[in-house]
């Protein structure tokens, strides 16, 4: 697989913002946004080279997708604009907290985060 694929897969897991190539291109640092632009705007048979990647990675390989998520207890906060009372299974109760949802990738060995939701 090109690295430049690579490179634009890595930001686009860790930067939740939406990302066009100039951002990636700032974020990655040693890839320029022309570079990118013309690397999602080829084809390989119909296909870009991002989508074949994915397929790659994601049907070839046995895989699993990882749904978790997680209550962050704020028991000495009075008010927190946008936090509201989530139910803590831990402690059986609700709490006033957050809650933080993550979406892995895995086939066993390694682990890539796809992505997250407060």
């Amino acid at each position: 697989m090109p690295e430049d694929i690579w490179f634009y897969l890595i930001v686009l897991l860790y930067y939740s913002t939406s990302g066009g190539c100039v951002m990636l291109a700032e974020a990655l640092e040693t890839v320029s946004q022309d570079r990118l632009t013309r690397l999602l705007q080829a084809t390989w048979s119909g296909q870009t080279p991002l989508e074949l990647s994915f397929r790659t990675l994601f049907v070839l390989k046995r895989s699993y997708l990882i749904l978790d998520d997680e209550v962050i207890p704020k028991p000495f906060a009075k008010v927190m604009e946008g936090l509201p009372w989530v139910y803590a299974t831990q402690d059986r109760k609700p709490v006033f907290g957050g809650a933080v949802g993550r979406l892995v990738w895995t086939d066993g060995k390694i682990r890539i985060p796809l992505g997250f939701k407060f």
